[in-house]
């Protein structure tokens, strides 16, 4: 009876049916490994990619870990982030889906073997910039995929003058926190306009395949213990791995509505600048998965910073002497201190020396593209990240960075792809079906070996008592694919570097 294991790690290997000591391929740990017999007391037959190879017994293990996809986007964010718990206890959220179609490929790469439908747990629009959400219009678009969830910032773009609505006393009060709100204002089409933004949003409204369209904020989560917590991981859901919502901060405008504060351009401004403002009300996700904790930065900026620091540091107020600032960081660290961040705005430097240090992490996953005009990530901001990270040699990961293969796909071979999926939609015949789908799939592993979906991907791996961050090498062999490092406890129970791949 084929059993279901997963590889240990931080990296193993599949050898040689026929020859124990010739390594075939290189696993990395956490791969899904489907056991089918016992050759030995040392040994195990493992079937992978169709073939059958021989595995260590030592080399696979029971448990599941915690996986996360930072996907190469290009110019923008894009994560999938799949929980330990199996069966129907599993759950996939995806964390925006960057500009371009890079994470539709990569889905249709990674869950083709699976059901003929998927259905995610959630999809989370930090804000509304295209490059965090524009790459979700082809994904929802798929009748083949559905979501539980859709969470977004509550700020809804419009056509006209106010593009996140009316200012009241400094505050945008015209958030839509629930799906009927949402709907109330889209279902205007002159609202909607042509703008990307209400295009994407009336997507999820109006199909039967989504569930709840809801903000996400310190208000709107699931409260417990004085926090706001993602709707299904709050500490009595799963004290194990819980995910908190630090962000956008929902307050009162002084007409006694709850809204989200408008952003100055610069400290020190008075008039909302829109784009410090979408971008400053980011949602904020902190995760905990036993011992180790990720920080979902979006895209902070400066004043959004200065904002968050002294609201969770300092009661709200601005420090006034060196002895309050240290201390408000101290108190800050308690909520954004983790032990990797994904770095805030693609590596810009609109970025506050307090956050960081609140922050501290072993290291950073920036995610950035080639072609902007950005100059993401910013040499100076790199710099400051060494010098604010954990340890002595800190980790600063960039998904531009790992990767100087070509970001686009070969549309040659996409028009192919595309011909026949087509073709098995007609096809009546089993096998003829099975043949086309063994073609399909050839060229999804070609596409994807060839384009961002492969070569830029930081991948996590975590049980919550040590890590492994790991990319592939552009210039790689079946046994040697993996770079890697492990992170791991110190004698203090902190997570540092540990050991590097050769």
């Amino acid at each position: 009876m084929v059993r279901i294991r997963y590889a240990k790690g931080p990296v193993v290997y599949l050898y040689d049916i026929d020859n124990l000591r010739t390594r075939k391929r290189q696993l990395l740990w956490g791969d899904w490994l489907r056991i089918v017999d016992d050759i030995d007391e040392k040994w195990s037959r493992v079937r992978w990619g169709g073939d059958i190879f021989a595995i260590k017994k030592e080399d696979y293990q029971q448990e599941r870990l915690l996986e996360m996809i930072f996907l190469d986007v290009g110019q923008g964010d894009g994560c999938i982030l799949t929980t330990p718990l199996i069966g129907a206890r599993e759950k996939i959220l995806i964390i925006d889906a960057g500009i371009s179609d890079n994470m539709k490929g990569y889905l249709e790469y990674r869950f083709r073997d699976f059901k003929n439908k998927f259905r995610f747990h959630a999809a989370v629009i930090t804000h509304p910039d295209s490059d965090h959400y524009r790459g979700f219009q082809k994904v929802f678009e798929n009748p083949q995929i559905s979501f539980e969830n859709v969470y977004h910032n509550g700020l809804m773009e419009r056509t006209g003058p106010d593009l996140l609505g009316p200012l009241d006393g400094g505050f945008l009060t015209d958030i839509r926190p629930t799906k009927l709100s949402a709907r109330a204002l889209y279902t205007d089409p002159a609202v909607r306009g042509g703008k990307w933004y209400p295009e994407l949003i009336w997507t999820a409204l109006e199909s039967e395949r989504f569930g709840d369209v809801a903000m996400l904020s310190t208000a709107h989560g699931e409260k417990e213990d004085g926090r706001s917590w993602m709707p299904g991981f709050a500490p009595s859901d799963n004290p194990e791995l819980t995910i908190e919502v630090l962000g956008p901060v929902v307050e009162r405008a002084p007409n006694g509505r709850p809204g989200l504060r408008a952003l100055p351009a610069t400290m020190g401004g008075t008039a909302m600048n829109t784009a410090k403002t979408k971008n400053g009300h980011s949602v904020l996700l902190r995760l905990q998965y036993r011992g180790f904790s990720i920080l979902f930065g979006g895209d902070l900026n400066v004043p959004a910073e200065h904002f968050l620091m002294r609201h969770y540091g300092n009661g709200g107020a601005a420090p006034t002497t060196l002895t309050e600032t240290r201390a408000m960081i101290e108190r800050a660290r308690e909520r954004f201190g983790a032990d990797l961040m994904k770095c805030c705005h693609h590596g810009s430097s609109d970025v506050t020396e307090e956050f960081l240090e609140a922050t501290a992490p072993a290291g950073y996953v920036v995610s950035s593209g080639d072609e902007e005009s950005h100059v993401h990530p910013r040499p100076d901001l790199l710099g400051l990240l060494g010098k604010k990270g954990r340890g002595k040699r800190p980790l600063i990961l960039s998904t531009e960075l790992q990767r100087s293969t070509r970001e686009h796909e070969d549309q040659s071979l996409r028009r192919k792809l595309d011909g026949l999926v087509e073709k098995i939609k007609r096809e009546d015949d089993p096998a003829r079906e099975q043949e086309l789908k063994n073609q399909r799939n050839e060229i999804l592993d070609e596409l994807f070996k060839r384009n961002v979906g492969v070569y830029g991907s930081i991948n996590l791996r975590t049980d919550g008592q040590r890590a492994v961050i790991a990319f592939r090498r552009e210039k790689s062999s079946q046994t040697k694919r993996w770079f890697y490092y492990e992170l791991e406890k110190d004698t203090d129970g902190v997570f540092q570097v540990k050991t590097a791949d050769s």
